[in-house]
């Protein structure tokens, strides 16, 4: 009887190509449900929509056209002018193609995260002591940088503010990237750049131009105040206070010329407007100036729960949404750090200079958002990164009951969605196993201690994409009316409901060709004045809770579902575990007058 050797066995795929294969699936998980009417967004994505069309269809680049006096130019042209030549200039104009510029940003930032992570942690003298002795050699090393790097770039996609104000049309993402990619490139070569005498100074003050141009000039001042901490202390290698130093005029003077350059390359919008002085007094002094008017007082806002002084204060941690225990342990892990006297690169201190700078400023105005921090999030993501091995279980251990509720939730939202439209299939049994997976990884995550960083790297995001899941019925079919109805409609008048500053923009997309007409409905469900509005308008659309009617003396020409939005606060928070059909869907109604 002979014995043979065994064949050797084939080599496992690597960690770190696991890892970027992750980071690349979430990237495309951002397209999932990208041009449906559902996804989440700030309100005003439709009102800039509305401006964006409204110009489009002059076909003039400028002046900016609204139909409200009051909200024309609240954002400076770059914005306006991605949507309008994303949309052909009306000729395609779909949410998917608006948004799609906002996912291409998303996905430029996230690359950035990635690589200034991978950056840092091959530039690693030593590694990390945790890493164990196989990562002395230069392949283990590579290794670990370009999983820590496919971790931030995971990090910073699963935020909450990512995939909220970086798939829409009213994006964040082109000024993070414009902004951020200034500290960027000053965290790859903090020395070489901190010593350029024009070249960075110049291509700084472009971009930070740019980035203005798609959002205000006054990020200049965050910007300004975040490159002269940088130069303060990597550049002299001074405390921020001791500002009496040799070179500081030197110093002084070039963030003033990168500065100037912003301002130059925003103050184009004056130069080519045909209405400057419409410009300067609805958003220099309207939509800028007026946030630091306030009738109660700066402190008795300050102090305020909501918009606060904490909004600013809590606002890196609420806008990292699933993540957000993770990135209390990451800043809580590097201040122990600090206090022990571990060395910090200078790469990473411009990543924390940048965090502080954007929330010192963003405490001054009386209003306060937490979405006016969304520049620095790369930043915190890259941290997290860094810190990744180093931030205690228990934090990822919270970050998991987190993401646990989370897929409840989305359980619930399915649960609701199947009750109203009473089709027990509206969802495959993937959507169902999918939850239940999830479920079931976190709280393997929180029992296996080896496990709980690895589930809550991609836990967060398989939240947001249960939510998605969730919500993609009502993107299709049921969700929309036929086609033999959006032809009757073309060029007819139809009265929309309408309960936020252009919200009717959105039925642009849905009965695309129909001239849109809004009325005003606080809540749409309970809106009771069809037949006073059926005798100035023959269409009109109304809403209405899940078995109710929508008139008694009219016609029903279609239906259609869908979700609800700013629910009264009457109905109570309870009302959602209830009756989820009623609480978070409606019925909507084509009617027309009985006698037309």
């Amino acid at each position: 009887m002979s014995m043979t050797s065994p064949e050797p066995l084939k080599p496992r795929l690597p960690a770190h190509v696991l890892w970027m294969a992750l980071a690349v699936a979430v990237a495309l998980g951002y397209l999932f449900g990208l041009g449906g009417d559902h996804i989440p967004r700030l309100g005003d994505e439709l009102v800039y929509a509305h401006i964006a069309r409204l110009t489009a269809d002059t076909g003039r680049w400028l002046p900016l056209v609204s139909s409200y006096d009051f909200m024309r130019n609240t954002k400076p042209p770059l914005l306006f002018w991605q949507a309008m030549a994303a949309g052909g200039w009306g000729e395609h104009w779909t949410l998917l193609n608006l948004r799609l510029p906002s996912v291409l940003y998303s996905w430029a930032i996230a690359l950035m995260v990635g690589l200034l992570t991978w950056k840092v942690v091959r530039s690693e003298a030593t590694p990390a002591p945790e890493a164990g002795p196989g990562a002395a050699t230069a392949a283990d090393r590579s290794s670990r940088a370009i999983t820590l790097g496919a971790i931030a770039a995971l990090a910073y996609l699963s935020f909450l503010s990512s995939y909220r104000y970086g798939r829409p049309y009213l994006t964040a993402s082109p000024e993070t990237f414009w902004l951020f990619g200034v500290f960027f490139a000053l965290a790859w070569s903090p020395a070489k750049l901190l010593a350029s005498r024009w070249k960075f100074p110049l291509l700084a003050g472009i971009a930070i131009g740019i980035g203005c141009l798609y959002k205000s000039f006054a990020m200049v001042v965050p910007v300004g105040f975040g490159l002269a901490l940088c130069y303060q202390v990597l550049g002299a290698r001074q405390a921020p206070w001791q500002i009496f130093r040799r070179g500081i005029v030197i110093d002084a003077i070039k963030v003033a010329a990168i500065c100037a350059m912003a301002l130059a390359v925003f103050g184009l919008w004056f130069a080519v407007d045909p209405q400057p002085g419409e410009v300067w007094r609805e958003f220099v002094v309207g939509e800028n100036a007026g946030k630091f008017k306030s009738s109660p007082g700066y402190f008795k806002v300050a102090l305020r729960s909501s918009g606060g002084l904490l909004t600013i204060i809590t606002g890196y941690f609420s806008n990292a949404g699933f993540l957000l225990p993770v990135a209390v342990g990451c800043v809580w892990t590097a201040w122990r750090s600090y206090r022990r006297g571990v060395p910090v690169s200078d790469a990473e201190k411009v990543l924390w200079l940048w965090l502080l700078a954007l929330a010192l400023v963003f405490l001054l105005p009386n209003q306060r958002s937490a979405r006016y921090l969304i520049p620095a999030m790369p930043a915190l993501a890259i941290l997290m990164a860094l810190y990744w091995s180093r931030i205690a279980r228990f934090w990822f251990s919270i970050t998991l009951a987190l993401c646990l509720l989370g897929a409840l939730a989305m359980g619930l939202i399915g649960f609701g969605a199947v009750r109203a439209t009473q089709t027990g299939w509206l969802y495959s049994p993937l959507f169902w196993l999918f939850l239940a997976a999830l479920a079931a990884a976190c709280v393997i995550g929180m029992a296996k201690k080896e496990l709980a960083r690895p589930i809550a790297a991609v836990a967060g995001f398989a939240v947001l994409f249960a939510l998605a899941w969730a919500t993609a019925p009502f993107n299709g079919d049921i969700g929309h009316f036929r086609a033999e109805t959006n032809a009757l409609l073309k060029g007819q008048a139809v009265s929309v409901p309408s309960n936020f500053n252009g919200h009717f923009e959105r039925y642009e997309f849905i009965i695309p060709g129909a001239k849109i007409v809004p009325y005003f409905a606080a809540q749409p469900v309970d809106y009771q004045d069809v037949n006073a509005l059926l005798n100035s308008t023959r269409y009109a659309l109304v809403q209405r809770r899940v078995g109710q009617k929508p008139c008694d003396a009219c016609r029903i020409v279609d239906e259609r579902w869908d979700l609800r939005s700013r629910q009264d606060a009457n109905e109570g928070l309870l009302a959602v575990f209830r009756t989820p059909e009623t609480y978070l869907y409606a019925k909507e109604y084509l009617v027309e007058r009985l006698t037309p």
